[in-house]
């Protein structure tokens, strides 16, 4: 059963707020109470009831033998609404809200009934420790009721609760997952049954959207992905073509998705057809107003097919905008898949290249330069159409005079080209360094405990503001070279104005009307915004093919060679698991490390491998796992491989995750291999026990406690080999012989063990059936056949060994309180609007209120230029000569294009300071925050793992450098455009100005509407 928010189902901690004020002179209903449904509050809590019970009618209920002894009119009330089954530890909680007319009095549960259901009908207002209801019931059953749990349904049928906004709903430590599964089941139907009308205006949305503006919006409350826009459907879609297209990024993303772009982008110009047709109906308007005979037919049926015409422009775009979101989104996580399998493929040579590029930036700066290229794909092609078809509109309009616009169109196009290259060199030069930036960020975060016990903490922030000095030299020269590009833009549609009015009135000696003008203007308006996104277009597309000629030199880093390794051979015998024939490996094809390596390993095997340092011990684990160049020679391994690394591979997860490593969880299993890895002793010691969550590369982790977890990572997988390089070495003598007894000999004794170790003591074992001596490049093998089972051997312990290998390993490398069972800290998301303090703090960054007074004065001056030269017009369409003046058509073109330049100037001036203070405000925030994180405690980077902080000086610090500045300077524009547009037409119309109030309205409280839940989504986004 679904129930709607407006039943106000709340959830809530005991102890917590309440809602509305209790009233104390509320009286207990009565069991003759047969309306106190329509105005009172019940809740009928049943401790032990039937745990299968599940949502149910009445009717459908099949009672437990507890249940027997409640009053019939309770649980057959045909009020009952809603069953819900909550775990509170080891009881079963049930409640049930139903009729509000039962008896508190009544006797529904025996004294002498231990296990039966302790029953509490709590009324409206009433509180839960209300002596009336102790009175009422004297055997007190209810006080067994968990009291951490208050549950409240408003069945009032006559009134309605308000909801404020945001309010968010208490978490309890129930299982919800059913009512979650249910909850996207509800919302994924919603999706894919919405009707074709629903889809068309998106009306879809609007429980997300109720939601958003009632609570907060959580990841349960939004709709489940399509197939095609998972990241498996997704993937497998986009490779098909790549491969086909000899791995180029381009060609795929044109064969996935060009039917898509090529079919949007139809409609995209249909829409822009439709915009072009408002400057056809304004001269057909201006030109029936200055008839004599007013045709009221014909301008209505104008006028009409105008509004059709706007209205199906809005449809097709907000479609059309929609679908290419999609699109985008679908190649911006194929792009980021792909990393990750590149990832997990790459060499381990090419891992420590200094020239690769820095992946966590492609994941962030260049997965969005190409998301926002997709996003504008068909504007490519559909402005430039946009552009002739105004041209040639102005050509019927003014005639001759439109080409001389052209050519001012045709430079301005050319500068920005110019220009667009220049950003784009501009653009390579930033992500280098933004590059070095980041990789010297992660080099002193990831060692940040080395850096604040040795209190370097000045000279890595120096470091860290040398290489952030650079990045803002490039940031600076691209932020010019933007601001002088959109001084270009919004100057062009003036400078074609001028020209083409200029050549019209004194070249061409004719005289301007106002139905000619204003037409003109609107062409001219109508030119704008292609003028100014075509260029912005370009150098998105310069940036986003930078970003994917990144991602190519990324994808074609060295990999590891699949066929390194055979995995079926059939000329091998059964029992063989691993075998090398004549072989010969290095990391590099010019020189090999090992030669003539001859190897068999049969099923069942202990195989000890031990050498001297560097003799090539771990390069011969390399070589069987496929790691390692194999430059002649075969290698087989047969079955499934876990390998455990000579330095430990650590997670920021608890203890249990990171041994589990997604495996499901076997109790049996688990309990042997954290017994036989010596872990027991250590799990004990925590006060999480194995929920205790392990810090970054196991920072409150000893050693040899990182080292026994790997292990047990490697034992849990059940693979058929195992290859342990040096698992053995961070321990004391007497774990490292419990553990080879328990684990190697013991727990593994079926299994293939490949043991890499120094121990004389374990090389001197009879348990191994084959020792390897690496040596010199080559290996040495000897095989004996063991005389029993490898479980019965144990190892034996030299005094020497005890005594000089004792590494006291029970012994943490940090404090006791960082022990805690919970160490990672989830990152907390904020609720409801933005606070003040964090656009206050913005504000005072880019300089406070003098920035603000200069930058109003200017965007003033830019509105009174920009108004003044469409006022002028009017002025000169106005004059009453009836007959060419060259002096007075010349004054006029003069203050025209005056006021035009006075309008290009303020615009320079307003982008440059923006590009001045932004880049003020970023670097301050960035310095603020590289402040305060090296100057937190050590726990601090404990509970946030490296990821999380990288995030912030990536993607994040990005929008600060970029989108935010750009953003402030196109509200700044917008805010003041609109009021003094609307300042204008309220005084051109006078009375008539009275109708944007309710316009003004409508507009508030549909951006109200839907800014809450949008910003919540940004936040789950982020």
């Amino acid at each position: 059963m679904i129930f709607s928010p407006r039943f106000a189902l709340r959830l809530r901690l005991h102890g917590g707020r309440r809602r509305r004020r209790p009233n104390p002179a509320a009286p207990v209903a009565s069991s003759n109470s047969t309306s106190a449904a329509s105005d009172v509050m019940a809740v009928v809590a049943v401790v032990g009831a039937h745990p299968a019970a599940s949502v149910a009618s009445a009717s459908s209920i099949a009672l437990p033998p507890s249940w027997q002894k409640l009053p019939a009119h309770v649980y057959k009330s045909p009020t009952l609404k809603l069953l819900i089954q909550a775990r509170n530890g080891t009881s079963v909680v049930m409640a049930v809200v139903a009729d509000a007319g039962a008896n508190p009095a009544a006797p529904v549960a025996s004294s002498s009934s231990t296990s039966a259901a302790s029953v509490v009908v709590k009324a409206a207002g009433t509180p839960l420790h209300d002596p009336r209801l102790a009175a009422a019931d004297p055997s007190s059953k209810w006080r067994s009721l968990p009291r951490r749990v208050v549950m409240q349904s408003a069945l009032s049928r006559s009134t309605k609760t308000k909801q404020p906004r945001y309010d968010t709903f208490f978490n309890i430590n129930d299982n919800l997952d059913e009512s979650k599964q249910r909850l996207h089941d509800v919302n994924s139907s919603t999706l894919s049954d919405a009707s074709f009308l629903s889809r068309l205006f998106f009306s879809f949305a609007n429980p997300v959207m109720n939601t958003g503006n009632l609570r907060q919006l959580n990841f349960e409350d939004l709709w489940e992905l399509k197939g095609e826009l998972r990241s498996a459907a997704a993937l497998k879609e986009f490779v098909e073509h790549f491969e086909r297209h000899d791995k180029s990024i381009s060609k795929a993303m044109a064969a996935a998705y060009g039917a898509e772009f090529l079919r949007w982008g139809l409609a995209m110009l249909f829409s822009t057809a439709c915009g072009l047709f408002a400057p056809v109906v304004l001269n057909h308007v201006i030109s029936a107003f200055s008839e004599v005979d007013l045709d009221i037919n014909d301008l209505s049926m104008w006028l009409g097919v105008f509004f059709v015409s706007r209205f199906v422009d809005a449809i097709l775009s907000t479609q059309m905008n929609y679908a290419l979101e999609l699109v985008a989104l679908r190649l911006t996580v194929t792009l980021k898949t792909l990393l990750f399998h590149k990832a997990m493929r790459r060499s381990l040579r090419t891992k420590n290249d200094p020239a690769a590029v820095e992946m966590s930036n492609l994941l962030t700066s260049d997965v969005n330069n190409v998301l926002w290229a997709a996003f504008q794909v068909n504007k490519l092609w559909v402005i430039p159409i946009q552009i002739v078809v105004a041209v040639w509109m102005l050509y019927v309009v003014i005639g001759l005079a439109a080409f001389a616009g052209l050519a001012v169109i045709a430079v301005s196009i050319l500068a920005s080209y110019f220009l667009a290259k220049f950003s784009g060199a501009a653009f390579v030069n930033l992500m280098r360094s933004k590059d070095d930036r980041l990789s010297v960020i992660k080099e002193v975060f990831t060692a940040i405990q080395i850096v604040k016990l040795n209190a370097w903490e000045g000279e890595f922030t120096e470091k860290i503001r040398a290489v952030r000095t650079i990045e803002l030299s490039a940031v600076q020269r691209f932020l010019y070279l933007g601001a002088v590009n959109i001084t270009i833009l919004w100057s062009s549609p003036l400078a074609v104005s001028t020209v083409s009015f200029a050549v019209y009135t004194i070249t061409m000696g004719k005289v301007l009307t106002a139905a000619k003008v204003f037409t003109a203007i609107a062409l001219f308006n109508m030119l704008r915004d292609p003028l100014r996104v075509l260029p912005t277009v370009i150098q998105m597309f310069i940036q986003a093919k930078i970003s994917i000629d990144r991602f190519t030199d990324f994808l074609s880093l060295g990999e590891f060679n699949p066929t390194n390794v055979t995995r079926d051979d059939p000329v091998q015998p059964a029992d063989v698991m691993m075998a090398i024939e004549d072989g010969a490996f290095g990391w590099t094809k010019e020189t090999a490390l090992l030669n003539h390596v001859n190897l068999t390993v049969k099923q069942g095997d202990l195989v000890v491998v031990h050498g001297s340092v560097g003799s090539g011990k771990s390069s011969l684990c390399s070589a069987l796992l496929g790691e390692m160049n194999k430059l002649t020679g075969n290698v087989f391994v047969r079955g499934r491989v876990a390998y455990y690394s000579q330095e430990t591979w650590i997670q920021n997860m608890t203890i249990r995750e990171n041994i589990l490593f997604g495996l499901p969880y076997d109790k049996e299993k688990y309990s042997r291999v954290i017994a036989a890895c010596g872990l027991l002793p250590d799990l004990q010691q925590f006060p999480g026990g194995d929920a205790t969550e392990i810090g970054q590369k196991g920072v409150n982790l000893s050693g040899g406690q990182k080292a026994r977890v790997c292990l047990a990572r490697a034992c849990y997988s059940d693979a058929d080999i195992l290859l342990l390089d040096s698992p053995l070495a961070a321990v004391d003598a007497i774990v490292q012989s419990q553990i080879f007894g328990d684990c190697i000999c013991n727990l593994l004794a079926d299994k293939t063990v490949v043991l890499v170790t120094h121990s004389a003591d374990i090389i001197a074992s009879e348990a191994a059936n084959v020792k390897v001596l690496v040596e010199g490049g080559k290996l040495m093998a000897t095989r004996h056949d063991v005389a029993l089972p490898r479980c019965s051997y144990t190892l034996r312990v030299s005094p020497r060994s005890a005594k000089d290998d004792a590494s006291h390993d029970g012994e943490s490398n940090t404090n006791k309180d960082k022990d805690a069972g919970r160490l990672i800290d989830d990152e907390e998301r904020e609720e409801g609007r933005v606070s003040k303090e964090v656009f206050s703090n913005y504000f005072l960054s880019l300089g406070g209120v003098k920035v603000c007074i200069f930058l109003f004065a200017v965007q003033t001056l830019w509105q009174v230029f920009q108004i003044g030269s469409d006022l002028w017009l009017s002025h000169w369409t106005g004059q009453k000569n009836g007959s060419y003046n060259p002096d007075d058509t010349a004054y006029n073109v003069k203050v025209y294009a005056w006021l035009g330049a006075g309008t290009a100037i303020m615009v320079l001036v307003r982008t440059a300071t923006v590009a001045v203070v932004g880049l003020q405000a970023s670097r301050q925030l960035f310095d603020n925050m590289t402040v305060s994180l090296l100057r937190a405690p050590l726990r601090f980077f404990d509970a946030n793992p490296i990821g999380r902080i990288m995030n912030r000086y990536g993607d994040d610090m990005s929008a600060v450098d970029f989108m935010i500045s750009f953003a402030f300077q196109e509200f700044l524009g917008l805010i003041f455009f609109t009021a003094c547009q609307l300042a204008t037409a309220v005084y051109m119309i006078n009375v008539m100005g009275a109708l944007v109030i309710p316009l003004i309205w409508m507009y508030v409280k549909i951006a109200n509407f839907y800014l809450a839940p949008s910003r919540e989504i940004s936040r789950l986004w982020k």
